[in-house]
């Protein structure tokens, strides 16, 4: 052991270490490699890129070499070894075969070159192997080292094997394998460490981002509710210009601009018409579109606006691209990663929120068409023969066919009223006392209808949600009822809910009728308007609402309702 000679050699070798980390380092700031180097899974034309390169960088740590007794003392299993650590097998066995194949074919070292252009190909598939092992772990680099050391034992095993007489070989061997595997296995090491300082560098960024996403949607949720038409949408934009350091944000529609802030032209005026090919180009693909300097040539301000670089990202409602957000700056090609990042991450937010609220538009208009279809459901006979009791009473008990024709107007204008989609819920109750005043006169005797109601009620409830439950008692339970019936209806508040049961005593259903009203459906001319009813009101209150059904033939139906206290509050 020649302590002197190793320092000699570690020395040479460290010479040329920095040539090769500068080869390193510009790899590492290539945008296309770390695109590369940064997926989790790896097409097979990633992988033949990454072979090249790694191959690449394993002759360069060929020719960064110098010659002892016959042999390269070289760093090439860096670039072999780091090839296979990221990109696995296949790609450590074809960047060893490039380095490999060129390590035989040139003149230096020629006593070990076909030794080392062998080993360098099984080197770089046990770093592959090894890169499939350490793929998940999120510290590297002392995998690397070990990798590297393994890699230089490999190589001089193949040395000692390949080369005669085996005591020039063992000499070799003896005099090379210490200083160069500790440059080797700390030249990996240092490698792999410069590769996860920037990837996270590069989350950290990310993350920063991502927390400022969230930030500007919170802050611009309130002018997202109602859609892109809205007068309050165009504030978004300055959301987002006083929240990052782009210089400029637009937000267009498809035709127009709907709000410019920061630097700009007469062109980004608010109201003009998009006209970039840029911007139809993202309204027609739906693609996020980097461009790192102007080439809007038919652009009247083509040369005299500030704005240089432009990210313009789609919005969309959920079905169709409604419109674009467009993120400047005044230097050209200054677009970067983490800013394309930011700006998809507020894209998919700003869409997100514009498709929550096409969504509930198209809810309330569907709600604004069941309540029209409920109105609708008023039966001609209960007009016709409503007007036929108010006619017969007319001079018999004129007051009280004065009454019954104000519980008639009060009924209908209550049904024919569809302006008002929710209301208190004693006005709900005045109209099923109005309803009920007309059938009673209709059956006389045979009806007798109860109230428990707590007078102190005050919440709101959507319209024309319990007449029809009324209704469904008084038409299916008591009609086909021989005797006289009841009609029960309680409304109270029993601790943190409200507590509404309708009951008759009438004919009841059968229990597949039964069935399909437990479920919140409506079981066709067994309850009018029932799955209507429930729908609404779960609509309405949530998933803490909750009913219940209860029947038996001959004996009656009771329906029970429980209301969330605090979800209808106080008019």
């Amino acid at each position: 052991m020649d302590l002197g000679l190793w320092i000699q050699i570690l020395l040479g070798l460290g010479n040329r270490f920095g040539n090769l980390f500068i080869f390193a380092f510009v790899l590492t700031k290539i945008k296309a490699f770390r695109r590369i180097v940064a997926k989790e899974k790896l097409s097979t034309e990633d992988k033949l890129i990454l072979s090249v390169v790694f191959g690449i960088f394993g002759i360069v740590g060929t020719y960064f070499s110098f010659e002892y007794n016959g042999a390269l003392i070289n760093t090439r299993i860096i670039g072999v070894a780091s090839g296979g650590l990221l990109g696995g097998p296949l790609v450590g066995v074809l960047s060893g075969l490039i380095a490999g194949v060129h390590r035989g074919l040139i003149n230096a070292g020629n006593v070990t070159s076909t030794a080392c252009a062998v080993s360098t190909i099984f080197e770089g598939l046990m770093a592959g192997c090894m890169g499939l092992y350490v793929r998940n772990k999120r510290v590297k680099w002392p995998y690397a080292m070990l990798t590297g050391a393994i890699a230089e034992s490999m190589r001089k095993i193949a040395l000692l094997l390949m080369i005669k007489p085996f005591s020039v070989a063992l000499d070799l061997v003896i005099d090379i394998l210490v200083p160069m595997v500790i440059i080797n296995s700390l030249g990996l090491g240092l490698f792999f460490m410069i590769l996860e300082a920037i990837f996270k560098d590069r989350e950290r960024a990310v993350a920063r981002q991502s927390d400022l996403s969230l930030k500007i949607a919170d802050r611009a949720l309130p002018y997202l509710k109602n859609g892109i038409d809205s007068d309050e949408f165009g504030k978004v934009a300055r959301i987002v210009y006083d929240m990052t350091d782009f210089d400029a944000v637009t937000l267009t529609d498809r035709e127009k601009i709907i709000s410019h802030e920061g630097i700009g032209t007469p062109r980004h005026a608010v109201g003009a018409p998009v006209v970039t090919f840029l911007t139809e180009r993202v309204l027609t693909t739906g693609e996020c579109v980097v461009m790192g300097r102007c080439e809007e040539k038919d652009c009247g301000f083509h040369g005299k606006c500030m704005l240089k670089s432009t990210l313009t990202l789609p919005l969309n409602d959920g079905n169709d691209i409604v419109g674009t957000l467009k993120l400047y700056k005044i230097t050209e090609g200054s677009i970067t990663e983490v800013d394309t990042a930011l700006g998809n991450g507020l894209a998919k937010l700003i869409s997100t929120e514009l498709r929550i609220a096409k969504l509930e538009g198209r809810s309330k208009l569907v709600t604004q068409a069941e309540v029209k279809a409920l109105q609708a459901q008023i039966n001609p006979h209960f007009l016709f023969n409503s007007l036929t009791v108010i006619g017969s009473l007319c001079r018999t008990e004129p007051l009280k066919a004065r009454d019954l024709i104000f519980s008639l107007s009060s009924f209908f204008r209550k049904n024919l009223n569809g302006n008002r989609q929710n209301v208190p819920v004693w006005e709900e109750l005045d109209h099923v006392r109005s309803y009920v005043e007309i059938e009673r006169a209709r059956l006389k005797d045979k009806l007798d209808v109860m109230y428990e109601v707590d007078e102190s009620l005050d919440f709101i409830i959507p319209s024309l949600t319990l007449q029809p439950l009324v209704e469904n008692a008084i038409k299916h339970g008591i009609y086909p009822k021989k005797e006289k019936g009841q009609v029960k209806l309680v409304a109270e508040k029993r601790e943190e809910s409200y507590f509404i049961s309708i009951s008759d005593n009438g004919v009841g259903m059968k229990s597949e009728n039964l069935k399909i009203l437990q479920k919140g459906e409506s079981s066709g001319t067994e309850s009018m308007g029932f799955g209507n009813v429930i729908k609404r009101l779960e609509g309405y209150f949530g998933p803490n609402f909750s009913f219940d059904v209860s029947s038996k033939m001959d004996n009656g139906t009771v329906i029970e309702l429980r209301i969330p206290a605090g979800k209808g509050v106080a008019l």
